[in-house]
């Protein structure tokens, strides 16, 4: 009797024992499964502790009507830092799931600058950790104004992602510069298939040329781009969209097709940047055909003004316009076929939508429109508040082409 109650627990242990490693068996695949790379990871940085934190929330709201198209394969990760009382950056991962759409992954115990680049670094790096893909897209959601570097009260530089440190829904605080940012995601363990910037006047041929080893597309605006942003809830799916040429067609068609009364559509570009470096080339040789005394900016097409400090002085000038007027004519053609090379795609608007002082005293043409601003350091800029002509030397655009090697 012993005997066969030893042999039926040892039975019912051995039971025991098979069924316990079927369980981590499964238990491991599963776990398996759920850690295989996505397709695309497509993370966006909503910088909006300042006087864009009241459209953040909506934009999230059309993330998630987008995120229903997407596979279930990708990832739609995004950093949302608010002007809140007591609500600290969070990270949330947008699903197509009704009962809970936005699940938050990770929570921040206390504020910080999402202009810090090292913190952004740090917010991206993890993203990435977490949920790792074939390859990544980043959506840089905020202010902007370009390239350009200005000095104010709080910190020395910036261009992008104003946080106003206190969450307080003010534009004054610290902003992010171009080549800090291309610091900081030059850090990261992985470049990006594109990076969208949803922020206005980012289409600088100098933030291009800024960004060209992090990412392989660039896609952004030269002019101001409406304060609600993309239409997100068109524009996500097309973001995932395997197809380079058509994930930068459509997203650059769906922005354009956004109106705002009669205020016209956006401008908007798509750039491959692997081919900026013959653009740069390209660039000198026309600009060497120039004569700096005989320059005339009257009635070219222009992005930017900054309406506080130098309010009636134009900036970014349509680089195509530019060069269109001013360069010798074989100089010109062979610069417009490099460009024409970069640009994977573009859409022209006769107007669009503006803020402050940018009056159209201009026309807009095929033949003239380039879809991408540049900078021209003319001597009228020395008797400007912001020191453009200085600013632009942190720039790495300024040396790849030589400006000051060209007399300007």
């Amino acid at each position: 009797m012993r005997l066969k109650n030893q042999i039926y627990n040892m039975r019912k242990i051995l039971f025991f024992i098979v069924s316990a490693l079927m369980l981590v068996a499964c238990s491991s695949n599963d776990d398996v499964e759920t850690r295989q790379p996505a397709k695309r990871t497509v993370m966006v940085y909503v910088a909006a502790e300042n006087t864009l934190s009241g459209n953040a929330q909506n934009d999230i709201n059309e993330m998630i009507q987008g995120v229903k198209s997407i596979s279930k394969y990708d990832n739609l990760v995004v950093f949302v830092d608010r002007a809140r009382s007591q609500e600290p950056p969070f990270i949330i991962r947008l699903q197509d799931n009704d009962r809970q759409p936005a699940d938050t992954i990770k929570k921040y115990s206390s504020d910080f600058y999402s202009s810090d680049p090292d913190k952004m670094k740090e917010v991206l790096g993890w993203i990435m950790s977490q949920y790792p893909a074939d390859d990544y897209g980043l959506v840089i959601w905020g202010h902007g104004n370009g390239w350009v570097i200005m000095n104010d009260s709080v910190s020395t530089q910036r261009a992008i992602a104003v946080d106003s440190g206190d969450n307080r829904v003010s534009d004054n605080g610290r902003w992010l510069n171009i080549p800090s940012l291309r610091v900081a995601l030059s850090a990261l363990p992985h470049p990006f298939k594109f990076i969208f910037a949803d922020c206005c006047n980012m289409q600088n041929i100098e933030v291009a040329y800024e960004l060209k080893d992090v990412t392989e597309y660039y896609i952004a605006s030269p002019a101001g781009i409406p304060g609600e942003g993309a239409p997100y809830q068109t524009i996500v799916p097309d973001l995932f969209l395997y197809d380079d040429v058509q994930m930068c067609t459509k997203t650059c068609d769906d922005y354009n097709a956004l109106t705002d009364g009669e205020n016209g559509h956006l401008p908007i570009t798509a750039f491959r940047t692997k081919d900026l470096p013959s653009l740069v080339t390209a660039t000198k040789a026309a600009l060497q055909t120039i004569d700096p005394s005989t320059v005339n900016t009257d009635g070219l097409i222009y992005y930017y003004t900054y309406q506080v400090s130098d309010p009636d002085e134009h900036v970014m000038y349509d680089m195509n316009d530019f060069l269109l007027r001013h360069a010798e004519t074989s100089a010109y053609q062979q610069w417009h076929n490099a460009l024409e090379q970069a640009i994977v795609y573009k859409k022209m608007s006769t107007r669009w939508q503006v803020m402050g002082t940018l009056v159209f005293d201009f026309e807009v043409t095929e033949e003239r429109f380039g879809g991408i601003s540049m900078f021209v350091p003319l001597a009228r800029y020395e008797n400007t508040r912001i020191k453009y002509n200085e600013g632009i030397k942190k720039m790495a655009w300024y040396h790849a082409v030589g400006w000051s090697e060209l007399g300007w």
